[in-house]
């Protein structure tokens, strides 16, 4: 009776009878107020000075200054093109070219009216550049458009240089009220479009951009777009690339894209020619899946997210002091993590809890009232968080940019509601197999 009370004890307490998957402990962050002098800020890149480059959603690009509390300074202003009555409308994305240093080019994704009645409006990819070498201020009148989406309804979408091979990728939402187009290679909508931006007229010719040579449907008939990296998307917010070292000394590349649906979010690495998309069934290709004679094989063939959230994620950046995808709720305001497990087959979430000023120190914040808008890793491998105030969304400034930083290990004795220390799941670990290898002792002594 002594082993089954102690076997009973330790399945109660260590398998829970829940359906629901396996969690992580609460991990614990700070976040370092930067500047609450913002509007809408969206996006964000960091310069060989230090300082930040953050957009903001109606129009403007702010200079920013880590360490110095006053006002950012507007280096570049396209309010009067940019389109941002609406969600998802506005500057979506920025990035610098991998050679901004030498030729000072940065790429901005945004919205602009179109004068084609059957659209909504127009995503533009365009190309700026420094007015100067010693500058920071962008030439407006520098714009060089690479590429133009017509668009039917709103939809988020980003833009980023290939860690490895440089080139430039966008991810581009669905935009039509029936969400078809995401399926269709054909169209630019509902993307993961792959370009090369590095064109020699003398060489391309009078081109915004070529086709690598591997894109997957480079070499397929014209009805399929070659820029069509991969397709499937609904409503893309946000892409992060994370390069990382195997067991065997081989550098990978991987991207995690999270695609917004009505009802939840599904994170999904992408993969190249991958089609993904299975968000709803009723946006499926496949309307009616019970009448539909080839719905089991066309299943088969989407690549099926690794994490499926409900409720409006804001993915998202690898974090490699945890080795884990760091992501937030839109909505919440709160934070998350996934880890791949060992065999790399399955993805955990857990939950974190960002401290206050009396285990961070001073000018430390939490999202309370906070809308995220964005999480972004710079150069030199900092995290920022890019969030608007959502109890006075609509007055001016609103928006604030933080620093996440890990908090002090004294800081973590005891969280703020009582949690216990991340180290504790060592401790929980440890007592786990403790009371395993206790109760075969007692088994086997009664055997004896």
């Amino acid at each position: 009776m002594l082993f089954q009370s102690l076997f009973l004890t330790l399945l109660v307490n260590y398998f829970p009878l829940s359906a629901s998957s396996p969690r992580l402990p609460t991990r614990h962050l700070c976040l370092n107020l930067l500047t609450d002098l913002l509007q809408n800020p969206v996006s964000l890149v960091q310069l060989d000075s230090g300082k930040l480059y953050v957009a903001e959603r109606d129009g403007k690009i702010q200079l920013v200054s880590i360490g110095d509390r006053s006002a950012p300074e507007v280096a570049l202003d396209l309010s009067d093109k940019v389109l941002s009555k609406g969600d998802h409308l506005g500057i979506l994305a920025m990035t610098l070219h991998p050679r901004f240093r030498f030729n000072g080019f940065i790429y901005i994704m945004y919205s602009t009216d179109t004068d084609d009645p059957e659209f909504h409006h127009k995503q533009l990819i365009s190309r700026f550049t420094l007015a100067s070498s010693n500058t920071s201020e962008i030439d407006k009148y520098s714009e060089s458009i690479i590429l133009e989406i017509y668009q039917s309804a709103p939809t988020g979408g980003q833009i980023w240089f290939g860690l490895e091979d440089h080139v430039l990728y966008a991810a581009v939402g669905d935009g039509s009220r029936a969400r078809r187009r995401r399926f269709d290679r054909g169209s630019h909508n509902g993307k993961i479009l792959r370009i090369n931006v590095d064109v020699d007229p003398k060489i391309d010719g009078n081109v915004p951009y070529k086709i690598p040579a591997d894109n997957p449907f480079a070499h397929q008939p014209s009805t399929l777009l070659p820029e069509v990296y991969a397709y499937g998307l609904q409503n893309p917010w946000r892409c992060s690339e994370e390069q990382r070292e195997t067991k065997k000394g081989i550098t990978q590349t991987r991207t995690i894209c999270v695609d917004v649906g009505a009802k939840f979010s599904d994170f999904n690495i992408i993969q190249k020619g991958g089609m993904f998309g299975w968000i709803d069934e009723a946006f499926s290709p496949c309307h009616d899946l019970d009448s539909c004679r080839n719905a089991s094989k066309l299943k088969s063939e989407f690549k099926l997210p690794i994490c499926r959230y409900s409720g409006i994620a804001v993915g998202g950046v690898f974090y490699q002091s945890w080795n884990v995808y760091l992501f937030a709720d839109y909505m919440r305001g709160s934070l998350h993590y996934l880890r791949a497990t060992h065999s790399g087959n399955a993805w955990l979430r857990g939950s974190v809890e960002i401290l206050n000023n009396d285990t961070c120190g001073a000018n430390q914040r939490t999202l309370t009232h906070q809308t995220v808008l964005n999480l972004q890793q710079t150069s030199d491998k900092d995290l920022y968080i890019l969030t608007v105030s959502s109890d006075n969304i609509d007055e001016e400034p609103n928006g604030h940019l933080y620093k996440i930083a890990l908090p002090k290990p004294a800081s973590l004795v005891r969280s703020a509601n009582g949690a216990a220390d991340p180290k504790s799941a060592f401790s929980f670990r440890w007592s786990f197999y403790f009371c395993f290898i206790y109760s075969l002792i007692l088994l086997c002594y009664r055997k004896v």
